[in-house]
């Protein structure tokens, strides 16, 4: 069944929001369909009279109508719906629980704080090399925070703590604007209860979920001119500190006019940034990571786990991002055997040759991200599938590369056939010179290396490079008869003779 494509749903019933992921699960990857939010304040309520009230679970019912329509158009084989902090604390969780499911026909998980911790964890271990640092992985919701503390991959210890962005909001919090006395006091209750954590002063690396912070880091990724919309986003703390002072100086009439800012979150998104500020402050850290749907995509990969499968992210902990390169070329059903053939002679070929023209080792990484994905183009059709190759890269979330690692990586895997690079190609033209001198260097080993797989049937088992003054010397070893793949790296080996300013000869 796995192999033909599944449809599971993740519901996140939270303080502030409810939120749906409908994802297709499919060898060893899946890929999200559809998301839905709604903002339903349950917490408001819950904070103030420890129950949901009746106007909060008509919100709340409202909303979940619409989830079920989602889950049912999309045929989803299996529904998983938890809450968290403010079913926690109302007296009528129960009752509410059996509610939903009477009418949307879905049971509801409550879940502990430790256990949201371990969701945001898993989904952190999936988009981090974690394995490397002593991490915190924050988790801040309307009603609650989880601090998770990971040392080198291993979850040392999580705290769940009444830190939710609407209930400090509700309790400290009264003027609009923020008073000079009400932000003070704010601060300083963030800072007490921060230290009570006891964080080690090691922590190297801070990823922050939650809706508020990813909120933050969209509103900065825009005043910068940036795409706002990846998964994963990098924030200075002077730059967050910045964002407070701005933020906490306006009404929330005025907030709501800052550009990405959402207006559900206008009011409470202080709380969210100074609770972070106070613990880069307590870790002395310069910045922070945003992770965007920490808890859903946490829940995600649990249940396929409990489904019986394994990501391969999961038992490759050491080199995450090559994992996840795997699992993007599996969303987009690419042929892997071909895929890790060509990036194995890529390798080959970039150790022997990286020297010569003018590559870096460092270079090594993007070249490995194009080698594997470069014929994922063929998703959407076969013909042109380069130029779908470079649009689906770009368009992809790849983990632990910067923007312009990216379109470095899309430009490799554009020119692995047909024309080579050209000024009249958009985002080859948009790279410094520098940049594009290495695509083109990149992309003539991809070019070599894909020829010497024209059979997809791995026929090549290793390549030796012999760089002579006039001429480079490629020997293959195959107990096999390699005719068309000679024949095809002849056709393919043009661009890195005029890079190298050489003759390249097969033996």
């Amino acid at each position: 069944m796995l192999g033909n494509g599944i449809n599971i749903a993740v519901v996140d019933i939270g303080s502030n929001t409810v939120r749906l992921q409908v994802s297709q699960v499919k060898d060893k990857s899946y890929r999200v369909l559809e998301e839905y939010k709604e903002s339903v304040r349950l917490g408001d309520e819950v904070f103030e009279y420890g129950m949901i009230t009746e106007a909060a679970l008509n919100r709340l019912l409202v909303s979940l109508k619409e989830v079920r329509a989602i889950i049912d158009n999309w045929k989803v084989h299996q529904v998983r719906a938890v809450a968290t902090a403010s079913f926690r604390g109302a007296s009528n969780y129960s009752e509410v629980i059996q509610k939903v499911t009477d009418v949307c026909g879905f049971g509801v998980e409550m879940i502990s704080g430790e256990e949201e911790a371990r969701y945001t964890f898993i989904a952190a271990s999936a988009n981090f090399q974690i394995s490397k640092y002593h991490a915190l992985v924050l988790d801040i919701g309307g009603g609650s925070a989880e601090y998770s503390v990971v040392n080198k991959g291993r979850l040392e210890k999580a705290h769940s703590v009444e830190l939710g962005c609407n209930r400090l909001t509700k309790k400290f919090i009264k003027s609009d604007p923020v008073t000079n006395t009400e932000y003070q006091t704010l601060k300083d209750f963030l800072v007490k209860e921060v230290r009570k954590l006891k964080l080690p002063r090691t922590i190297d690396l801070l990823i922050c979920t939650g809706g508020s912070m990813g909120n933050l880091s969209t509103i900065h990724y825009l005043a910068c001119g940036q795409r706002a919309d990846r998964t994963v986003k990098y924030l200075e703390r002077k730059h967050l500190k910045k964002l407070i002072n701005d933020i906490r100086n306006k009404t929330i009439a005025e907030r709501i006019q800052i550009p990405g800012m959402e207006e559900k979150r206008a009011d409470i998104i202080l709380a969210a940034a100074m609770q972070v500020d106070a613990v880069l402050e307590e870790t002395d850290g310069e910045g922070l990571y945003t992770l965007s749907g920490g808890l859903r995509s946490g829940l995600t990969i649990d249940t396929i786990n409990k489904m019986g499968f394994e990501l391969p992210f999961q038992s490759n902990m050491d080199n995450v991002r090559h994992s996840r390169l795997i699992e993007i070329g599996n969303k987009f059903s690419f042929e892997e055997r071909h895929a890790r053939q060509v990036t194995k002679l890529a390798r080959k070929l970039f150790d022997g040759l990286h020297t010569e023209l003018g590559l870096d080792k460092a270079d090594w990484a993007v070249l490995e991200a194009a080698s594997l994905l470069h014929d994922i183009g063929n998703y959407i059709s076969y013909s042109s599938h380069h130029k779908h190759s470079q649009y689906l890269i770009m368009n992809s979330d790849l983990m632990g590369y910067s923007h312009d690692e990216i379109i470095t990586i899309g430009n490799i895997a554009r020119y692995h056939r047909k024309s080579p690079p050209r000024q009249s190609h958009r985002y080859f033209r948009m790279m410094t010179g520098d940049g594009q001198r290495k695509i083109a260097a990149m992309s003539a080993v991809l070019r070599a290396a894909d020829g010497l797989d024209r059979s997809h049937k791995s026929l090549v088992r290793d390549l030796e490079v012999l760089v002579k003054p006039k001429k480079i010397e490629i020997k293959l070893i195959s107990d096999h008869n390699l005719s068309l793949e000679k024949k095809k790296f002849e056709m393919k080996k043009d661009l890195l003779e005029e890079i190298s300013g050489k003759e390249l000869i097969i033996l």
